[in-house]
């Protein structure tokens, strides 16, 4: 099961549904990575000390990509246990910064 919708528009015209249904076939496999159903955050704030970050995914993350650095920074997941995944990632900075980061 695809984690976004592909929706499909049924109609009369086999050749219009055969089509949508090899486009759909054809999709899926893409529609499947956990890309597909990413949230980018723009500009949040990191600092060297362990900071929560709201990765607003509605679900546990599975990872993340550094897309935009505003600072010359190293940015990491910090080792602290994080018992909340399902809305929070709790991030490090070698210094402060300023990111955007897409999460998925």
């Amino acid at each position: 099961m695809s984690r976004v919708n592909f929706t499909q528009l049924w109609s009369k015209d086999q050749e219009v549904t055969r089509v949508q249904s090899h486009i759909q076939k054809t999709f899926a496999p893409l529609l499947e990575l956990p890309f597909a159903d990413g949230v980018l955050r723009s500009d949040l704030s990191i600092g060297t000390a362990d900071t929560e970050i709201e990765h607003k995914l509605g679900r546990a993350y599975e990872g993340w990509l550094v897309v935009g650095l505003k600072t010359n920074a190293v940015i990491y997941e910090s080792a602290t246990a994080n018992t909340n995944k399902n809305s929070v990632i709790i991030l490090k900075a070698s210094t402060s910064a300023t990111a955007n980061i897409f999460f998925f």
